[in-house]
């Protein structure tokens, strides 16, 4: 399945990548939840958002507390699931009629959660349509 992640040919239907993107979010994300529940846990959920919105000073802060190693480690993930999360919604994206082209979109600021659910909400191409032998 994973290796399926980061090849954007083919088409992914509604359900697989509502739960293939939230398993890929949470892999890429690991490495930050790992560090705000071992070293900043008593910031609150706010700080884990904090933490989640500004990646470069939580990764600064991951190398001064954990190490480089785990700051790579943490780098790595989210690099991994950016590229897949655009393969998926590529993916997707050629289920509903359109180009793979348009999964750079979610990468914009304010857009990226908006074209999710998009993607999550929209119709597969031809779906509900009643075909006869």
């Amino acid at each position: 399945m994973i290796r399926q992640w980061f090849d954007a040919r083919g088409v992914i239907g509604r359900d697989a990548y509502l739960a293939q993107t939230t398993l890929a979010w949470l892999i890429g994300h690991l490495g930050f939840i790992v560090y705000f529940c071992v070293f900043a846990s008593s910031s609150g959920f706010a700080g884990l958002g904090g933490m989640l919105d500004h990646r470069a000073m939580t990764l600064d802060a991951i190398a001064r507390d954990a190490g480089w190693v785990w700051a790579g480690l943490t780098a790595g993930l989210w690099l991994a699931q950016v590229w897949a999360l655009a393969a998926l919604s590529s993916k997707r994206l050629h289920d509903i009629g359109q180009g793979g082209w348009l999964a750079g979109l979610a990468l914009v600021p304010g857009i990226g959660v908006v074209a999710w659910l998009g993607l999550c909400a929209w119709p597969t191409k031809g779906a509900g349509v009643v075909r006869t032998a």
